[in-house]
């Protein structure tokens, strides 16, 4: 019989046993960019017996398999991060509850901070390691993103957790916290935050997939080009940068909202929307037995939904969760179908 397994560290101590007659459920949720992941843990606090854990302190859980049911990768899921605050539940029905809920990112620390400061002449590598520095992060870029340069480096009166974000969308990258640590990838790679090549999961209808909820064409987000204005100073005119997106069907273009005041600049914005508009062409929800390879950016293959649905997607988040009576189950939401995924070989359809 398949069985899960979890740990629980809080200030560098196994609190496991203490924890484990109590335990109600553990989640876990990640995400490729945008928001801090998060950890929240739901303990039966009918004595009050566990000790309120403060605000601030290093939290790390994992999950894994003992017996894993068929289909299911090896290996654990894995959160680090900071303690927020607890919350007490209670009601004369209920009885009362305790929850606890760690972040990715440090919640009172300098990350969330605003500041102001520009580069000048400066590769995104030195910009971004010396804005974390300052906020207490240890940042890693990809090399792919390390040695993009440009003339003007701002982080305009916003945060560095503020700044991570809005860059990422710039540069088309996936940028991922988890305290004293920040990383940039570069977006629809399959790469974790760390660069590794992340393993590719296998949803098998049948098997270990307990139910999907997908649509693989999305008309709201098929569009031809994607198309950045510039404005040349020097010839005084509006000019544009513009990259194909290719969507079958499609007729309109995605135009950026904001001009930009280079060429190299405006290219960049290009790409991002190119890849951001891809990833909005179809998607949906997967519920799976417990998958520890389940990450955002890794690759998730579906075959026996139906022909037209079957096929590879990019796992934009996953949340993991494990109930006491209903064991480990992992949600993932997935986005930028390829492969075979909107694509019904067998003709014209038919109601026959």
């Amino acid at each position: 019989m398949s069985q899960a397994s979890y740990q629980i560290s809080v200030g560098g101590l196994n609190v496991t046993p203490n924890f484990s007659p109590l335990l109600i459920s553990l989640e876990i949720s990640e995400s490729d960019g945008g928001k801090s992941d998060q950890c929240t843990i739901t303990l039966d606090d009918k004595d009050g017996s566990i000790l309120l854990p403060e605000t601030g302190s290093q939290m790390e859980a994992m999950l894994w398999w003992i017996e894993p049911p068929p289909g299911v990768g090896a290996g654990a899921a894995q959160f680090t991060g900071v303690t927020d605050e607890p919350r007490s539940h209670g009601s004369r029905h209920q009885g009362r509850i305790l929850t606890i809920t760690a972040h990715s990112a440090d919640l009172k620390g300098k990350g969330k901070q605003k500041t102001s400061k520009h580069y000048d002449q400066k590769k995104f590598q030195d910009v971004a390691q010396d804005l974390g520095q300052k906020a207490g992060y240890q940042v890693s870029i990809d090399q792919s993103l390390a040695s993009l340069e440009r003339d003007y480096w701002v982080c305009a009166h916003e945060s560095f957790l503020s700044w991570g974000r809005r860059i990422s969308d710039e540069i088309g990258a996936a940028f991922k916290t988890a305290y004293p640590k920040a990383a940039f990838v570069p977006r629809n790679t399959a790469d974790s935050a760390s660069g590794v090549a992340l393993a590719q999961v296998n949803a098998v209808v049948g098997v270990n997939v307990i139910s999907w909820d997908m649509a693989p064409i999305l008309s709201r987000g098929l569009y031809q080009n994607s198309k950045v204005r510039i404005y040349d100073r020097l010839k005084a005119a509006w000019d544009e940068a513009s990259q194909s997106i290719g969507s079958t069907g499609a007729e309109a273009d995605l135009r950026a909202t904001f001009k930009q005041p280079d060429k190299g600049r405006a290219t960049d914005n290009t790409k991002t929307g190119s890849a951001d508009a891809k990833r909005k062409q179809g998607g949906g929800h997967i519920e799976l037995q417990g998958e520890p390879a389940a990450q955002s950016q890794a690759q998730l293959t579906l075959s026996g939904a139906r022909p037209g649905i079957d096929g590879t997607y990019l796992i934009k988040s996953t949340h993991h969760r494990y109930h006491r009576h209903q064991g480990w189950i992992t949600t993932c939401e997935v986005v930028n179908p390829s492969g075979s995924a909107g694509d019904d070989s067998r003709g014209s359809s038919s109601s026959d």
